[in-house]
């Protein structure tokens, strides 16, 4: 419940008032520590406050850009188009989300598997 009320402040304008509505939104592991069923509440909260293209311009609580940082499969498959992935601090890998799958990248395999044998180390 508190993901949820998070993210519902963080979108919601007072259009009464002159204020600047964000531009590009983050989300920081906004699925962490939740079971599948809250998750998929809060994917979906994530992708109806946020539109493409033309329709974006103009339209309170419509926020066309946003950056998710999640280790969630589900949040990768259900909340964003597009990923960059980032290991050691380096993006080793960029695509669209339906790519990330069949990525050829040993750490990108390994991570989307969740195998111990591979490039990551822990």
């Amino acid at each position: 419940m508190k993901k949820r009320v998070a993210l519902a402040r963080s979108i919601i304008f007072d259009t009464t008032k002159e204020s600047i509505e964000p531009e590009v939104l983050l989300y920081d592991e906004p699925t962490a520590g939740l079971d599948p069923i809250a998750s998929t509440v809060v994917e979906d909260l994530i992708r109806s406050v946020h539109v493409t293209g033309e329709d974006a311009v103009g339209k309170p609580g419509k926020i066309a850009s946003y950056v998710v940082v999640t280790h969630q499969h589900s949040t990768i498959r259900r909340a964003v188009d597009r990923l960059l992935f980032l290991y050691e601090g380096k993006i080793v890998w960029q695509g669209m989300t339906e790519e990330f799958t069949t990525s050829t990248n040993p750490i990108v395999r390994q991570f989307a598997s969740g195998s111990l044998d591979g490039p990551i180390r822990y």
